[in-house]
């Protein structure tokens, strides 16, 4: 039999040793384990595919804008080339260089943050012991970990780290922390009982796993599974299978990056025949026709070319870079800039229970003394509570002798360490088992730290499910015992009820019902008792004939803050899955308590076995909670999400969860109790391990889409302006007038990436709309589709100024300025127009053009900091500074001699520069038109700010 397919766990011992032909007692021989080793491999985690660091780099270069951009760098060295040849300056390198700057740049930040997500294997394989203690030919031998092999019988103690998936052959005391397999917080007792075949990982107490850590006791077992076929080694391989789909973000930009393409080839089309039918339809005689064509098709790819919007690939990384840091501030580390944007989209969280809803803090909440119940105040191991008298008043100890007495037992009884810090606050530093340390913030809480001398202990183990210690205290012994409450009532004397010590057949019942009753509310409960003793005393008189004294009602309470997110993620339209390896009715109790469901409903790992992927589906659109699941529910879970078309976000802390992790839309690990694997798997990082911090987030996300939104509505708009102007231009005005180009190449090109690119990066530090929670998540690919309309309107209204102002400066103002009187020395300086009035006036011409748009833009930004609010509520110092550095960078080129690089005049008339702003302020202003006109049709007429 394959070791693959041995059900381990529900064999006797002496049956999976034979299926494994090895000696309990004496292991394997040498020869018989070299031979294993031949034929099942090394111990080691395996890499079933690597993806290269080259191959990584290679990567950012698949999507369909940057093929744009590098078609717009041939073009512009082909081009470069032909100039050269022609003798004249090849302007067109410069654009090719700019371009190739730009892609290099963005692929390196792609880059830096890809090659980290890929190191979840390497860490897997940190986590492997270095060494394991076999027993071979009777003899126990450390030997290498990649050496063990199935049918190796493995001797474990306390503090070691097992090597192989192993069947426990011996066991004492013995406890193992298998959070990083299971999510479960509290160690897990290990025994030998046989198990069912499909009882899942969590419950298999016969079984120890390779990874996890032994927290107390010793045993032995033999190793039935080793390498990739381990529980760890699937999970290896899960996360080399499961790779991140393209986010929505991504898939946009491959749409609008394949448009643009369209239109880009379009515009080539039409600017090549319009040139070819002036040159063929009305020849020159200049020059010949070949060559006249050779020149229109140089025309028609320079301004397509010019076309591309070559800073959008830079702008959307900083923008999402920006939206990073902004993430960070709120305790939300976020890996990947797609998912920065993706955060926004979610409509479902999936998330932990344990340390994420909750606080990972025990706590005792209840205290059932003498036959009265008192709550507690305070959560987690702060000191900042007390219990309290039904009335809502701190009970007192000098009231009541027996408080004293229970608080003593939970002090004393106890082996864990709870220092308060030394800096003010009613915080603790802690060491040892949670249910423990609850105990004793407890005591600590209500003052009572009793000065004894430890004698004895008893210490807990499954049989006894008790603990007992003896002490000297105030020169007197006592038993103090804490355990399960039916196996204490059992063995107790007396109990103590309504102030009066009563025989413990008197008052059973109480204490019985009144455990059920806490139980149910998803309380774990512990008995407390305590019994004098005398000098001389026997060990069997330790845990006999004692009296009860109360019970204690415990739990890991929900965070304060969970309550209040999980409502606002509500109203934002998102659901919130409460995935855990906790018991059911824990977990129905705490998701109603924080407000998550209402619903007395909940799937658990084993009834999810049976479900079909269809019923899965089904049912999982009405059921919130879903208990005891493993990692590969948690997958199955994820799939059945995304088939039905939902953004999931899943959280993950343990190396079980990082397939799941890294298969989700949005992945998220923990800062805090997280491993290494499933941080470096995830999307994001909670610093915090807090549930409220991913709703922060998801804000966070949603304000970069509308910010997102506002850029792309600014670039493409102005972009479509500049496309537009360009076609009007060939069809209307070379055919009427025969005139110069509204605006030139080099001009675009810095405007697509000068005045556009800067400003444009800026609008990522617009602050994040108030009102974005009340919406609900967005479906499907929308960002294009919703901003279109004013893309359209606004690159229309645009170009129809900017071609309408050409005209006018073109037929009514320049004619009549220019004869005359045109400065020689002024004009001689920036380009080189002689005193030739009509070139000079097409040039200035230009230069209007150009700097109109240069304003235009730089207005229109301050209406792209919202889609459909007034500008003044989004303060951006940020983009004042960043239009002022643009506008001075204009400046420049107006009146320095940089204008001779873009064909341009100096502006000498303030007649020029009032055309320029009003021209510039009107596109402005329609658009702050359009917003308000939106406002009114939804009546939106206040504001949260």
């Amino acid at each position: 039999m394959e070791t693959e397919e041995l059900d381990a766990h529900a064999l006797e011992v002496e049956n999976v040793a034979d299926e494994l032909d090895t000696s309990i007692e004496n292991g394997l021989n040498e020869t018989e384990a070299k031979k294993r080793l031949e034929k099942y491999g090394l111990n080691e985690l395996k890499e079933t595919k690597r993806v290269t660091a080259w191959e990584i780099f290679l990567s950012q270069f698949k999507d369909f804008l940057v093929y744009l951009l590098f078609f717009a760098i041939a073009v512009s060295i082909i081009i470069g080339i032909y100039e050269l040849s022609q003798g004249e300056a090849p302007s067109e390198f410069i654009d090719a260089l700019v371009i190739f700057i730009i892609l290099i740049v963005n692929a390196i930040l792609g880059f830096y943050q890809e090659f980290k997500a890929e190191k979840a294997l390497e860490s897997l394989k940190k986590m492997a012991p270095h060494y394991a203690k076999v027993i071979r030919e009777g003899k126990i031998r450390r030997i290498d970990i990649a050496e063990v092999v199935p049918g190796d019988i493995i001797q474990i103690d306390e503090g070691d780290k097992i090597p192989a998936d192993a069947r426990l052959t011996k066991a004492y005391s013995l406890y193992a922390d298998e959070a990083i397999l299971t999510g479960e917080s509290q160690p897990v007792e290990k025994q030998l009982k046989i198990h069912d075949k499909k009882t899942i990982l969590a419950d298999r107490k016969n079984m120890v796993f390779s990874n996890t850590i032994i927290t107390r006791g010793n045993g032995k077992a033999v190793v039935v599974r080793t390498g990739m076929k381990t529980e760890v080694g699937k999970i290896a391989e899960k996360i080399q299978e499961e790779t991140h789909e393209k986010s929505p973000f991504q898939e946009e930009v491959d749409i609008f990056g394949r448009k643009i393409g369209i239109i880009i080839i379009i515009i080539c089309a039409i600017v090549f025949v319009v040139e070819s039918i002036l040159v063929f339809g009305f020849p020159t005689g200049e020059t010949n026709q070949i060559e006249q064509l050779i020149n229109a098709f140089k025309v028609a790819i320079s301004l397509a070319v010019s076309a591309v919007p070559e800073g959008l690939v830079v702008v959307i990384t900083v923008v999402m870079s920006i939206g990073m840091r902004k993430m960070a501030e709120r305790n939300a580390l976020v890996k990947t800039l797609t998912a920065v944007e993706t955060l926004g989209r979610v409509n479902i969280i999936c998330s932990d229970k344990t340390g994420t809803l909750t606080k990972n803090e025990m706590t005792v909440k209840k205290v059932y003394l003498g036959g009265k119940e008192y709550d507690v105040e305070g959560v987690g191991y702060a000191l900042d509570g007390k219990i309290l008298k039904e009335s809502g008043e701190p009970l007192n100890i000098q009231d009541n002798n027996n408080l004293e007495r229970y608080l003593q037992v939970c002090q004393l009884c106890n082996n864990s360490t709870v220092t308060p810090r030394n800096d003010g606050s009613n915080k603790t530093d802690v060491i040892g088992d949670p249910t423990e340390i609850s105990l004793k913030v407890l005591a600590k809480k209500m003052d009572v730290e009793p000065k004894a001398e430890k004698l004895d202990e008893i210490p807990f183990d499954s049989d006894r499910k008790m603990m007992s210690v003896v002490v000297r205290m105030n020169g007197e012994l006592y038993s103090m015992i804490k355990g399960a409450p039916d196996v204490l009532i059992e063995k107790a004397g007396k109990g103590l009820y309504n102030g009066e010590v009563k025989p413990i057949n008197e008052i059973k019942d109480h204490y019985l019902s009144k455990n059920n009753e806490l139980a149910e509310n998803a309380l774990r409960v512990l008995g407390i008792a305590y019994k004098p003793l005398s000098e001389g005393y026997r060990e069997d008189d330790i845990e006999k004939d004692f009296t009860y004294l109360g019970l204690a009602g415990i739990i890991d309470p929900a965070r304060d803050e969970v309550k209040k997110s999980i409502q606002v993620a509500r109203n934002a339209g998102i659901r919130t899955i409460m995935i855990t390896g906790d018991h059911k009715i824990t977990a129905m109790a705490i998701g109603k308590e924080i407000g998550l469901t209402d619903k007395d409903e909940a799937i658990t790992g084993a009834e999810l076995e049976e479900m079909t992927d269809d019923e899965l589906i089904r049912r999982i659109r009405d059921v919130d909670i879903f208990a005891r699941v493993t990692s590969e529910h948690k997958l199955r879970i994820l799939k059945a999400l995304k088939a039905e078309g939902n953004v999931v976000s899943m959280t993950g802390d343990g190396v079980n969860d990082a397939p799941a992790v890294k298969g989700a839309n949005v992945g998220v690990s923990m800062g805090i109790k997280g491993t290494e694997v499933t941080q470096e798997a995830s999307d994001m990082i909670l610093l915090d391990d807090d549930y409220s911090t991913i709703v922060s987030a998801i804000e966070e996300g949603r304000g970069i889409f509308e910010t997102t939104k506002g850029f792309f509505r600014y670039m493409l708009s102005t972009n479509f302006d500049e496309i537009f102007l360009i076609l009007v231009a060939y069809i209307v005005i070379k055919f009427v007038t025969f005139a110069a180009l509204p605006i030139t190449p080099i001009q675009i090109l810095w405007l697509n990436i000068a005045t556009d690119g800067i400003p444009a990066m800026v609008l990522g530090f617009t602050p994040t709309d108030p009102d974005v929670m009340k919406d609900e998540p967005r479906e499907g690919f929308s960002l294009i589709s919703e901003i279109k309309g004013p893309v359209l309107f606004l690159g229309i209204y645009t170009s129809i100024t900017d071609i309408t102002l050409y005209l006018l400066l073109w037929f009514v103002l320049l004619p009549a300025w220019a004869q005359g009187n045109i400065d020689p020395n002024l004009t001689m300086n920036f380009i080189n127009v002689g005193t030739d009035a009509n070139m000079y006036a097409a040039t200035l011409a230009q230069t209007i053009i150009f700097t109109n748009l240069v304003v235009c833009e730089l207005l229109f930004v301050y209406s792209c900091t919202s889609n459909f609010k007034p500008f003044w509520l989004f303060p951006n110092k940020n983009l004042f500074w960043a239009t002022g550095l643009s506008f001075v960078l204009q400046l420049l080129i107006l009146y320095t001699p940089m204008g001779i690089a873009f064909n341009v005049v100096p502006l000498l008339r303030w007649e020029y520069w009032l055309t320029v702003i009003i021209a510039g302020f009107s596109v402005f202003l329609v658009d702050e038109i359009r917003k308000w006109r939106i406002r009114v049709k939804k009546g939106l007429t206040t504001f949260t700010s």
